[in-house]
């Protein structure tokens, strides 16, 4: 019987250990250059990824390497100073880091989407 509540356990045992990845996930740009050897060098930091871009009335989220942020919040050492459509940017020891990402917005109001 114990053996049971021990097997039973396990799963809760490994969600403690960190996070878990969706094995179903496509690698980020950054996986694949390091599976490669593209990665950066000694002493330098991989260039950010600007996935996605959130905007509503009273709430705007970035995500930048697969983390959703908030501004003030860090990536890397880097603070998200602005996020608007289009484009976010990030500030880290004092050098300001633009990052964009390609929008399909319209300001149509009649639903034709054109």
């Amino acid at each position: 019987m114990t053996w049971i509540a021990l097997l039973m356990m396990s799963p809760a045992l490994a969600l403690g250990q960190g996070e878990l990845r969706d094995p179903t996930r496509p690698p980020t740009q950054g996986e694949i250059d390091a599976w490669f050897g593209d990665g950066p060098g000694p002493g330098q930091s991989a260039p950010f990824q600007l996935q996605s871009i959130l905007l509503a009335p009273k709430r705007r989220i970035a995500v930048i390497d697969g983390q959703r942020l908030r501004l003030g919040e860090t990536v890397d050492n880097a603070e998200v100073m602005l996020i608007e459509p289009g484009r976010v940017v990030l500030e880290r020891n004092g050098e300001r880091i633009e990052l964009t990402i390609e929008t399909h917005l319209t300001n149509n109001n009649d639903g034709s989407g054109n």
